[in-house]
């Protein structure tokens, strides 16, 4: 089993590849529920600035994150829930925060 200090890192490598404009890797990090689910929400925007990491909790096996995202036009706070999939941190749902 990995850290939670694994699963922050997981969580601040996908923000930095959407951050940096890496579409492969950011959705490399996604569950194809977790893309549904995003589209679902209408987050269609993929072009931020910055981020900033604000909260970590568990819930079961799962790492929730709530990861704010700053850019020209608007910032959006979505959590993350992370769960290790063969080895690897995915993320299994998104909600919409703000």
């Amino acid at each position: 089993m990995m850290t939670e200090q694994s699963a922050e890192e997981a969580a601040r490598a996908r923000a930095h590849a959407l951050v940096a404009g890496d579409f492969a890797t950011t959705l490399r990090f996604m569950t194809p529920d977790a893309l549904a689910r995003a589209m679902e929400l209408g987050i269609t925007n993929w072009h931020y600035g910055s981020y900033e990491l604000r909260q970590q909790t568990r819930d079961g096996d799962d790492y929730l994150f709530d990861i704010t995202y700053h850019g020209k036009d608007e910032t959006l706070t979505l959590r993350d829930r992370l769960r290790q999939i063969d080895g690897e941190w995915r993320i299994v749902d998104i909600e919409r925060i703000q």
